[in-house]
C-alpha cells in the first residue's frame, strides 16, 4: 500500500466503520470516483424530496450524507443515508434509503456494512450499491520503470497540468486508461448498480427476488432500465411512507394529492459518466503524488 504523506491525507477524508462482534475496522478513502455516484444520486433524491415537499408541508425530508450510526454491535458511517422526519410534536424519524459505493476496495466488506445498516434500521425502504471496478489492482511504478526514471528523479512534484502534459491522449473517456510515462495510473473497466427495495419483511440482500431487486451496468455497455424501474418503485414506497407520516403529523388532513401524485425522475446517467471521467483524472494525479512523496 502506498504511503500517504500529511499533504496527501489532508486532501482525502476517511470513513470509519467498526463491527464490534467481528472486531473489524473498515476504513474507506474518499475520492472523486467514489463520490461521483453519491453526488449524482443525492441530486436525484433531493429533487424528488422537493417535489414531495411541494405537495405537503407537515414533514421535513432531509438527505444526510456521512452521518454516523451507532448500535450495540457497530459504529458505522454510511456513504449516504436519507432520512424522513416530521417536525410536529409527534416526532417521527425513519431512514428510507442507504447508498454505498465500492471503489478500489473489497466488495464483501461493503456488503457486510450494508447488512449492519439494515439491521440497525430495518424500516429502510431502499438500498443502493454502486460497484466500480478497475482493470487490475493499482500498483505504483517499479524502480526499473520508465515512470521511475522520468518522474521520481525530478526535484519537485509536478502540478496537475504539468503531469497531464505528458499524456498522449488528453481526451480519453471514463473507461480509457490514464497512461503517463509508460505507467497506467488509473483504468476503470465497469460500473454496476445493485438496488434492493423492502417487501413485507426487512431487506435481505442475500435473497434473490426479481420483484424486490435489480442490477444494471452503467458502463462499458449501458443497461440501466431495470435500475431506473426499481428506483422508481422505491420512490413510490417513499411517497406512500411520506403520506403516512403526514397523516400522523396532521390527523384529518387531505393527502389525496400526495397519494395520487405521479412519480417521475430523470436519471441523467450520462452526467454521472462525466463525473467519473473527472474522477479518473483526479485519481491518477493523486496516485502520482502519493507515490512521489512516499518513502524511497
Amino acid at each position: 500500500m502506498d504511503y500517504f504523506s500529511p499533504l496527501i491525507m489532508f486532501q482525502f477524508f476517511c470513513r470509519w466503520s467498526y463491527f464490534k462482534d467481528d472486531r473489524i475496522l473498515l476504513i474507506e478513502m474518499r475520492s472523486l470516483i467514489h463520490e461521483a455516484p453519491l453526488e449524482h444520486l443525492s441530486t436525484i433524491f433531493k429533487l424528488f424530496f422537493k417535489f414531495l415537499d411541494g405537495l405537503r408541508h407537515h414533514c421535513d425530508n432531509s438527505v444526510h450524507i456521512r452521518t454516523s450510526m451507532n448500535s450495540p454491535l457497530s459504529s458505522i458511517v454510511p456513504d449516504m443515508l436519507m432520512r424522513m422526519e416530521s417536525v410536529t410534536r409527534n416526532y417521527r424519524s425513519s431512514v428510507v434509503v442507504f447508498v454505498e459505493c465500492a471503489f478500489a476496495q473489497d466488495v464483501g466488506s461493503v456488503l457486510r456494512k450494508i447488512k449492519y445498516e439494515i439491521a440497525s434500521h430495518p424500516e429502510v425502504l431502499m438500498v443502493i450499491l454502486v460497484v466500480i471496478d478497475e482493470d487490475q489492482r493499482y500498483r505504483s511504478p517499479e524502480r526499473t520503470s520508465e515512470a521511475w526514471r522520468m518522474l521520481r528523479q525530478e526535484t519537485s512534484s509536478r502540478s496537475y497540468s504539468s503531469f497531464y502534459s505528458l499524456s498522449e491522449d488528453t481526451h480519453s473517456s471514463h473507461d480509457q486508461p490514464i497512461v503517463i510515462a509508460g505507467h497506467t495510473w488509473c483504468h476503470l473497466t465497469s460500473a454496476r448498480f445493485h438496488i434492493w427495495v423492502r417487501g413485507d419483511e426487512p431487506i435481505n440482500i442475500d435473497v434473490d427476488n426479481n420483484e424486490l431487486q435489480a442490477c444494471g451496468t452503467l458502463f462499458p455497455n449501458q443497461d440501466m432500465d431495470a435500475v431506473d424501474a426499481m428506483i422508481k418503485k422505491g420512490m413510490l414506497m417513499m411517497r406512500d411512507c411520506y403520506a403516512t407520516v403526514c397523516q400522523e403529523a396532521a390527523p384529518g388532513s387531505n393527502i389525496t394529492a400526495l397519494q395520487d401524485s405521479v412519480i417521475t425522475f430523470c436519471s441523467n446517467w450520462d452526467d454521472l459518466l462525466i463525473g467519473l471521467k473527472l474522477g479518473v483524472w483526479d485519481a491518477a494525479y493523486h496516485r502520482y503524488l502519493s507515490w512521489y512523496y512516499s518513502a524511497p
